[in-house]
This record gives C-alpha cells, sequence and structure tokens, in this order.
C-alpha cells in the first residue's frame, strides 16, 4: 500500500524550477531517502509533501488521501516534519521546549524519547546552550513525541557524531517495525544507505 503517492510534480523557487515532472510511490511502513547534490530539490520536494511549499503543477495522496485537499490540521496529524534549521531565542529548557503546542500524550513521551536519543541529561538545560548535534537530537525529538504515522526528516544525520547516527538510524528502523512511513533528506552515498528500503536521486 502506498502511503505516499508523487505523480507529475512540477515546483518552482521564485523563478527557477526545482522539480520538474517528477513520479515516487513511498510504501507504507519503509523507509525513503532523497538524495543527491546541493541545490537539486531535495527539500524542497520534503518541504512540498509536509504542505509547506505549492507546486506548479502535480499531485500528493497521503493515505489515498490528496494532500490540497487536506486542511493544515488534518495534514498535522499525519505526519510530523524535522527541519534543516530551527532558531531559539527564548531560555527554555528543552522539556518545556518540546511541551509548547503539543498534546498531553505527547507530552507523556517526551522523556523515554529523550533517553532513546540519548539526551535525557540536557532535559533541563537552557536550549540555547545546546551544542548544533544536540540541537538537532531535540528537534529529531519533537518530531518523534507527536507519533504520526509519516516522518519528514530533512538531514536528521547531518550534525551528528558517527554513534549518534547509529542510535537514530536504530529508533528510524524500530519506528518503521511500528509501521511508521519515514521520509528523509541525506547527503551520503548509496553505500552507506543499505537501511533505507529505497533512494530517490533524480529529481529533475
Amino acid at each position: 500500500m502506498a502511503m505516499i503517492e508523487i505523480k507529475n510534480l512540477t515546483v518552482s523557487r521564485g523563478e527557477k524550477r526545482v522539480i520538474t515532472n517528477f513520479n515516487a510511490v513511498i510504501p507504507a511502513a519503509t523507509i525513503a531517502v532523497i538524495t543527491g547534490a546541493n541545490g537539486c530539490g531535495k527539500s524542497t520536494l520534503l518541504a512540498t509533501i509536509a504542505g509547506d511549499v505549492s507546486p506548479d503543477s502535480g499531485e500528493i495522496t497521503l493515505d489515498g488521501q490528496l494532500l490540497l485537499s487536506l486542511s493544515l490540521p488534518q495534514q498535522s496529524t499525519m505526519r510530523s516534519v524535522l527541519s534543516q534549521q530551527s532558531n531559539y531565542w527564548l531560555a527554555y529548557t528543552v522539556r518545556q521546549s518540546l511541551k509548547l503546542g503539543q498534546s498531553s500524550d505527547a507530552i507523556a513521551r517526551i522523556d523515554s524519547v529523550l533517553t532513546q536519543l540519548g539526551i535525557f541529561e540536557i532535559a533541563d538545560q537552557s536550549i540555547l546552550t545546546l551544542s548544533g548535534g544536540q540541537g538537532q537530537r531535540v528537534e529529531i525529538a519533537r518530531a518523534l513525541i507527536a507519533d504520526r504515522p509519516i516522518l519528514l526528516l530533512d538531514e536528521p544525520l547531518a550534525a551528528q557524531d558517527m554513534a549518534s547516527c547509529k542510535n537514530i538510524i536504530g529508533i528510524l528502523q524500530e519506528l518503521k517495525g511500528a509501521g511508521k512511513t519515514i521520509l528523509l533528506v541525506a547527503h551520503a552515498q548509496s553505500a552507506d544507505l543499505s537501511w533505507c528500503d529505497q533512494i530517490i536521486n533524480d529529481l529533475a
């Protein structure tokens, strides 16, 4: 069964066409990765599937429903999104930051997800004091605690050391085993992506 289906998708950013007539099918309970050179449209594709960028033409369906027919609240019940960049300006603790805007069920998952990601010890630390890798794992935690059927992750491994990468990959594989569908962007050689079920590397 297709969880994400993309048909004849064309997307522009300003005057530049980034994605042209792109097609893909991502089955449920699999891990798919988008790779390619800088500027080839990886993040744009992910943002379009997330509903943050409007396509010029084509269609995207999530679990059989047309993305453009779904309201933002409906989309938010179907997917969690990790963006590349997060900007912090208020000195909330990690736990306080993760609680913002979350349901009681998501809040109840915070400590276990922080433990999974190896950052429970910074739960009460100011989010303004974190390293790049720690901050990225906090944002991964934000995506995971929502517990949505689809995870859209932009460069989740980019700022991580080898041990953290291995741990995050293991978590993603566990989520796949639990029925989640995961689409991520990664800068890596195909040989390093054997843990993924599908590699997408041609968005032209």
